[in-house]
């Protein structure tokens, strides 16, 4: 078994960058980007200009580099927040569908679902759902005043965005009526 590396300083990242090739313009600057990136997230953007000897291809700049960090950076929070959108839409339209269609609790009820579905698994796994997140205000609400019952339009709020999925797949839906 190979030991794990030992810790280095900032100034030694820079070192070991430099021994590879990389140009750094401004050294105060990239230790304050190694401060608050770290070097190893870092090191992974460096990987498309490494060479098979693990120098960098010649003109390799640290700051190129940190500019194709910042963009994925970027692009990772616009594509995550377009999803989290979807995913809402998604559970607010067929929640609203669902409850319009079998009844607030129709979740419940294994002739709401297709021939594949085992519903036992699902309703033990909507039950550990509900014990995790206990302190949520609003499963303690359901619990003390409506004695557990979550209707579809709670109940999915619960769902982590797998069950949602599976949720979909497996219900007795004709995807015109949504």
């Amino acid at each position: 078994m190979i030991p794990v590396k030992p810790p280095t300083t900032y100034k030694e990242q820079i070192e070991k960058l430099r021994s590879r090739d990389c140009i750094i313009d401004d050294e105060s600057e990239a230790i304050q980007i190694l401060s608050y990136v770290n070097y190893y997230r870092l090191s992974a953007y460096f990987l498309s200009f490494k060479k098979f000897d693990g120098s960098y291809i010649q003109g390799t700049n640290f700051k190129t580099v940190y500019h194709i960090y910042e963009f994925d950076r970027e692009m990772r929070h616009i594509i995550f927040s377009a999803i989290e959108e979807i995913e809402v839409f998604t559970r607010s339209t067929f929640a609203y569908y669902h409850a319009h269609t079998f009844g607030a609790l129709g979740y419940l009820d294994h002739k709401n679902y297709n021939q594949k579905h085992k519903h036992t698994e699902f309703m033990a796994h909507i039950d550990s759902e509900k014990k995790k997140q206990a302190k949520e205000l609003f499963v303690q609400h359901h619990n003390s005043i409506y004695g557990g019952q979550f209707p579809i339009w709670t109940i999915i709020e619960l769902f982590s965005f797998r069950t949602l999925s599976l949720f979909i797949l497996i219900c007795q839906v004709n995807p015109k009526n949504i």
